[in-house]
């Protein structure tokens, strides 16, 4: 797998625990070990964080998810990007529309995290030719970055649930290597 299809990949897995809370059956199927395991400060962290709720879940699976969906009810308005006042929604919204982007969460605004996950996964994967790859450099430098950087912090201070402190960590991580390999200089 290269490594932006993985970065796709890893995009669907936050954006899918960003649009809603965690059914049953997913939780229950939920992996022992996170997608991507390296170095960075901000994984190992974020791994810490897993096992905890793993162990938890493995305890008391039920009470688990209960405070899962209540976090998420506490966490939601910051899924709606455009919270951290970083962007706004008509200016992705209008961004998208300048690339017939359609997103897959008609139900959620465009600026909702999972809508702007789902449009980097597909960038990431189209990401072929010098038109995709300056999309992507101006996608990251103007919208997404700025806004999720904000998320992480948000997720990794305010979260009630090792769950969503996970992610949070996992997020910063996911941030730093996207950073890193495209040679970002934000």
């Amino acid at each position: 797998m290269k490594l932006k299809e993985l970065y796709s990949v890893i995009c669907i897995i936050f954006a899918s625990n960003f649009k809603g809370v965690i059914d049953k059956e997913h939780f229950d199927k939920l992996a022992k070990n996170w997608v991507v395991v390296n170095q960075n400060p901000q994984n190992k962290t974020g791994h810490e964080f897993w096992v905890k709720f793993l162990e938890n879940r493995d305890k008391n699976s039920d009470e688990t998810l209960k405070k899962i969906g209540a976090d998420f009810e506490l966490l939601k308005p910051s899924f709606d990007i455009d919270t951290f006042k970083l962007i706004s929604e008509t200016d992705i919204t209008l961004f998208f529309e300048k690339f017939r982007y359609k997103r897959p969460f008609a139900n959620l605004k465009a600026c909702h995290a999972a809508n702007m996950l789902a449009f980097l996964a597909a960038v990431l994967k189209h990401d072929n030719d010098e038109k995709t790859h300056n999309l992507l450099g101006l996608y990251l430098t103007k919208f997404y970055m700025p806004s999720f950087r904000a998320l992480a912090n948000t997720l990794q201070t305010e979260a009630k649930s090792d769950y969503y402190k996970a992610f949070g960590w996992f997020l910063a991580d996911f941030n730093k290597m996207i950073k890193d390999s495209l040679g970002l200089k934000i």
